[in-house]
């Protein structure tokens, strides 16, 4: 299974589907893990293509100023950005992750102060 499959199936297992626009976005979504991302047609490749890139959600930081992170998420990116995020609706790309985990860090050292 190629990554593109992955990321689709795991999309699928996940509920990302449920609130597409188009209501055969789903059954198109499975024939490509069945079958292969390649074997669609063109128009069935032009249906999933938005899901198969994502911009990262950004983060804010403790004093309230969100990054406005603009990085894209796409191949083996976004598919670990899946399984590092909670939700499937707010992924984060990998510095985002670094400096949300410092932020993190920095008020559990504060706290223990």
């Amino acid at each position: 299974m190629g990554i593109k499959e992955k990321i689709l199936d795991y999309q699928v297992t996940h509920g990302v589907f449920d609130n597409s626009t188009f209501a055969g976005t789903e059954g198109i979504a499975k024939r490509a893990i069945a079958e292969g991302f390649d074997a669609l047609s063109e128009k069935q490749k032009a249906v999933l293509e938005p899901y198969l890139s994502i911009t990262c959600s950004g983060i804010t930081d403790p004093g309230g100023h969100h990054n406005d992170c603009a990085a894209v998420l796409e191949g083996e990116s976004l598919l670990d950005a899946y399984h590092r995020c909670e939700d499937p609706e707010y992924l984060i790309c990998d510095s985002c992750d670094d400096e949300e985990g410092y932020y993190a860090h920095q008020w559990d050292r504060i706290s223990q102060e």
